[in-house]
């Protein structure tokens, strides 16, 4: 029998932060249900904005990170805190 046909309030959870939807989708990638998984998934820790010693200092550019030289023109991309707007989080002019 099917239970969660039709009320959204048996699940599954879509969080909204960025940070948790990082998290789940870093999840998703490792054996959690593994000592070892759910140990690595423990040292994870995901923040929205900069955290507290990192924000006062000098940002650094990573070359081999730059979208320009990654993704292919014709390709499309979207940022997460984007992505978590429009899912209905509503702290988006806070981070900026």
């Amino acid at each position: 029998r099917k239970h969660t046909n039709s009320n959204p309030r048996h699940g599954p959870f879509h969080q909204r932060a960025p940070a948790k939807i990082l998290w789940r989708t870093v999840r998703g990638m490792v054996p959690h249900k593994t000592a070892r998984g759910a140990a690595a998934l423990d040292r994870l820790k995901c923040f929205e904005g900069v955290p507290h010693p990192y924000d006062r200092k000098k940002r650094m550019v990573i070359p081999a990170a730059l979208k320009v030289l990654r993704l292919r023109p014709e390709r499309r991309f979207c940022k997460l805190g984007d992505l978590a707007s429009e899912f209905g989080w509503k702290h988006k002019d806070l981070i900026k």
